[in-house]
């Protein structure tokens, strides 16, 4: 998809130029707009907002156009052919990638991933796959990891597209889903896998998430769980105080704020 022809922009369109044709066109084919057409006006505003997610963004918008050189579009022509990538290039790899994770071959598809990503944490696949695909990749691969219990490569990979779904306007193709998976795995899996000292770091990092007030108040309730199994009952105080900041009526909590000398609502 050519993104500048979604968005009625030339190529060297400037950022404020993007914003004004964004707006626009978000306003002309809003669904409550095009009530005797909504589905179609649905998708069209979906690909509104996902060219303006890649174009107002300058790490996004050289790889776009990278991949219309490497396609050969034009940003005057709407349409283009197929583009098949070399066999054995990095973009072909990637599309078999994302074939494998499709049609239920994890194991192949973690093989493949792990050779690309060689010694790396991660891979970006955003220059060889289109915003969708590539976020696609990454969250059925974060299932594949956690499917085997490998609970940090499946972390790593569910904040990667919650973190790309936070930026700019929100395409919502996983969000709430992912971050569901976060929390579940923060709140359930790793209390039952992790010592309590290693629960303490991944708890503190999951703080960081920018995660919703309900589902920061239950980390902190777990992190008092555990500092006070190590010892730390001043940062068990501390941590729960905020829980009960965040969300006075946190449900499970009586029991631990007895222990710690404190007071919170019946739950």
């Amino acid at each position: 998809m050519n993104y500048y022809a979604v968005l009625q922009v030339e190529r060297e369109a400037g950022i404020s130029e993007i914003k004004r044709s964004f707006r626009r066109l978000l306003k002309r084919y809003h669904p409550d707009h095009n009530r005797g057409n909504a589905a179609w006006a649905e998708q069209r505003t979906r690909e509104i907002v996902e060219a303006y997610h890649v174009l107002s963004d300058e790490r996004r918008r050289k790889c776009h156009d990278q991949q219309l050189r490497s396609q050969r579009f034009d940003a005057a022509t709407p349409a283009a052919p197929r583009y098949a990538p070399p066999p054995g290039s990095m973009a072909s790899k990637c599309q078999q990638l994302l074939e494998y994770l499709l049609s239920g071959n994890g194991a192949a598809a973690i093989e493949l991933y792990e050779r690309l990503r060689g010694d790396r944490p991660t891979v970006d696949l955003y220059p060889y796959l289109n915003l969708k695909d590539h976020l696609d990749c990454k969250f059925l691969l974060g299932e594949e990891y956690e499917r085997r219990g490998r609970l940090d490569e499946a972390l790593a990979l569910y904040e990667e597209v919650y973190r790309e779904e936070l930026e700019g306007p929100r395409l919502r193709y996983f969000f709430d889903e992912v971050q569901d998976r976060i929390v579940t795995i923060y709140c359930q899996q790793i209390p039952r896998t992790a010592q309590p000292a290693e629960a303490v770091k991944y708890y503190q990092h999951a703080l960081k998430l920018g995660l919703p007030t309900r589902d920061r108040a239950e980390i902190r309730k777990r992190l008092a769980e555990t500092l006070l199994k190590v010892g730390d009952r001043e940062g068990a105080q501390r941590e729960l105080r905020e829980a009960l900041k965040l969300h006075p009526g946190l449900k499970g909590v009586q029991r631990l704020a007895t222990r710690l000398g404190l007071q919170a609502a019946s739950s």
